[in-house]
């Protein structure tokens, strides 16, 4: 195999996001392309924080959710099923009941594919 000269410099999970306004811990920022992250901590305009860019967060949500169907965010805050004009933000972990306040989401699950 030939060396491509690849060198480890991280997992992949996290990013550095320098704020362009304030933002609070656990908000969902959208990044060019069509990824989303979660704050770890909270900053101000200007500041670097770092996101996550996978796993699997409960989320404020709003009508049913099937499980693997994609989660779209609402410019309320809350995971829905229903496109729209929503962000695209990942896939239900679990299936949330129409009556349902939460859902788990696997962010930036799926995201890639649709945005194809």
């Amino acid at each position: 195999m030939a060396n491509e000269n690849a060198v480890f410099r991280r997992n992949g999970d996290k990013i550095d996001y320098s704020c362009t306004d304030k933002v609070a811990a656990g908000d969902i920022i959208k990044l060019p392309g069509g990824l989303v992250g979660v704050a770890e901590v909270g900053g101000a305009a200007g500041d670097v924080i770092a996101l996550t860019m996978r796993g699997v967060f409960e989320l404020n949500s709003v009508g049913a959710i099937a499980q693997g169907a994609l989660v779209y965010l609402t410019s309320e805050g809350k995971a829905t099923a229903t496109k729209g004009t929503n962000t695209l933000i990942g896939t239900a972990w679990a299936a949330a009941a129409a009556g349902s306040t939460r859902a788990l989401v696997a962010i930036n699950v799926g995201v890639e594919a649709a945005s194809a």
